[in-house]
């Protein structure tokens, strides 16, 4: 099995818009934010809960017919790594593109249509995120098996 390592960088609103929107007032000087939405979605809402674990990348999500916006309860820090849309990793090439941001606590994201995702998950004990997203998401997540189609996991250094 290959380890590749990528090092984590503090969320902010520049680096993190090839993926999405960061969703804070302090680190953008907004407080609007755009979900969308394609055909006839409605909007979930639910609280997902995370333990501490390594941070070891073994698969990436992504969603192609409605954003989702990810926030922290309780201004926990967590760690989110992400790839851009219409990045493909069937042989393991587009790694290269994958960035992993450190969200302090003080602020969400809302993530792209097509955004290739792990976590949000805690660099504490334990993390409750808010996770709004497309209601048809059971049916609208591709996912990339970096370990086992690829022989690849992904160690994010902070």
């Amino acid at each position: 099995m290959a380890t590749i390592r990528r090092r984590a960088e503090p969320l902010s609103a520049a680096a993190f818009a090839p993926f999405g929107q960061v969703l804070s007032s302090q680190l953008t000087g907004t407080d609007d934010a755009t979900i969308e939405l394609r055909g006839d979605e409605v909007f979930h809402l639910n609280i997902l809960s995370y333990e501490r674990r390594p941070l070891l990348v073994d698969h990436l999500n992504a969603h192609h017919r409605a954003t989702q916006a990810l926030f922290a309860l309780g201004g926990k820090p967590t760690l989110l790594v992400v790839a851009p849309p219409g990045s493909t990793f069937a042989s393991g090439g587009d790694l290269a593109v994958v960035r992993a941001f450190v969200c302090d606590g003080t602020a969400g994201v809302n993530l792209a249509l097509g955004t290739w995702h792990w976590g949000p998950y805690p660099l504490t004990d334990r993390v409750d995120l808010f996770n709004l997203q497309g209601e048809g998401f059971a049916d609208d997540n591709e996912v990339a098996h970096l370990e086992r189609d690829l022989g690849l996991t992904l160690e994010v250094l902070l």
